[in-house]
């Protein structure tokens, strides 16, 4: 007999602004407004409308929730044009056509004292490893703008949420990791005390979302965050667990 679960479908994406968040690698995806584009876009919200979300979790900080709410608020009223970014693409428009009435922050990025500075260490030493991350990060970020110019939308969210592309993108972090010396590792203090926090906080953030065992989160994530947020989700137990593919294949 299988136990009542609330599910969770994490979906990981692009920042279609090409925003400067802080990110190391930013992939340039071009033309989101366009006719083309927009009917593309559509067709990912029709194939998610599916999952008949109760909830909706954006990578945006619960301190910034009002706002992104009175914006949503502004949408559906037809008095808000929605920008490029993903969180209005696809935030909003799947909270309007699932009749949902706000959508909820769960975001972590904070400054923290303890959190060596890597920026500020890569400038004063040398590092073999951030060296090949750099190279690991620009074929992907090429690779992957590439594919975007020949592809729909819903082949390019399904390739940024293939197993093996997950992979590939949480190994930078693991080679983030190896920078620094015995005596001051920054790369593993900044990778367990910023990125494995940061996604830690989120996946609490997810949980306290929970109301009942009838609850369907969808959540939309810049697409390195997968990795960890499906590890602690799966580990939790908490959920079932959806994927890209379930909707968009």
């Amino acid at each position: 007999m299988s136990i009542i679960k609330p599910t969770i479908l994490v979906i990981g994406t692009d920042h279609f602004s090409n925003q400067d968040n802080g990110d190391l690698f930013l992939t340039q995806t071009q033309g989101i407004l366009s006719k083309q584009r927009q009917s593309e876009m559509l067709e990912v919200i029709n194939r998610f409308k599916s999952f008949a979300p109760t909830k909706i979790a954006v990578e945006i900080s619960p301190d910034d929730e009002s706002k992104l709410n009175q914006d949503f608020i502004a949408f559906q009223k037809g008095n808000f044009p929605l920008a490029s970014n993903e969180i209005h693409q696809i935030g909003f428009r799947l909270a309007q056509i699932c009749n949902l009435d706000h959508l909820n922050a769960v975001d972590w990025n904070e400054t923290v004292e303890d959190i060596p500075n890597l920026g500020e260490w890569l400038e004063n030493n040398q590092s073999k490893e951030y060296e090949e991350v750099i190279k690991i990060g620009q074929k992907i970020t090429l690779e992957d703008e590439e594919y975007f110019q020949h592809h729909s939308i819903k082949e390019y969210l399904l390739r940024l949420n293939d197993s093996e592309n997950i992979k590939k993108g949480h190994q930078m972090y693991m080679k983030l990791a190896l920078i620094g010396h015995d005596y001051s590792p920054v790369g593993a203090m900044w990778t367990s005390k910023y990125w494995y926090y940061r996604n830690m906080l989120i996946y609490k953030n997810l949980v306290n979302l929970i109301d009942s065992k009838e609850d369907r989160i969808f959540v939309l994530y810049g697409a390195g965050h997968l990795h960890l947020l499906l590890q602690f989700l799966q580990e939790s137990g908490l959920f079932n667990i959806k994927g890209a593919s379930d909707y968009l294949r």
